[in-house]
């Protein structure tokens, strides 16, 4: 089985998790990458009222082909939404007949609305989300926000 995993991350949170489960289900890996690099704090305050208001931003040029059995797609939640990288790369890429899981990382909260607006956005372009998952990062170490990854990328090895 063929398996993708396409994030964004700004803090590293995200990709974390994001690495380990594509180490454990020896899948490729994709970095959403800005066009103009976002600078903390400045940057994420300003990508969060972009968030919120549901705006993309320009991202690099990547490999769109999602010529894959399975896509995990991962993105850091900002004001209880999806980043506007991971608008941007929705919006370019197609999902038509595409088996898509959604991961998202946060502090605290506004999981289930960033997931929300993510399979509602996949699912009109033809995808299929078959599940989601959210993890906390606030505050937790990185071992243990990798080792999450790889649990959840432990349940997809055999599918």
């Amino acid at each position: 089985m063929r398996t993708l995993v396409v994030y964004y991350s700004l803090t590293g949170k995200t990709e974390l998790v994001a690495e380990a489960i594509a180490k454990v289900l020896n899948a490729d890996i994709r970095k959403i990458k800005e066009a103009r690099k976002r600078r903390v704090p400045f940057g994420f305050i300003s990508g969060g009222f972009a968030a919120m208001r549901k705006k993309g931003c320009k991202i690099k040029e990547m490999n769109l082909n999602l010529d894959y059995h399975l896509i995990f797609l991962g993105t850091p939640v900002w004001g209880s939404k999806p980043t506007p990288a991971i608008n941007a790369f929705i919006s370019k890429a197609d999902f038509k007949d595409k088996k898509v899981i959604i991961f998202v990382t946060m502090g605290a909260i506004g999981d289930k609305s960033a997931i929300k607006i993510m399979s509602d956005a996949i699912e009109l372009k033809g995808g299929k989300i078959i599940n989601s998952f959210a993890i906390k990062t606030g505050g937790i170490k990185d071992e243990k926000i990798f080792k999450q990854g790889e649990d959840i990328g432990r349940q997809y090895r055999n599918k």
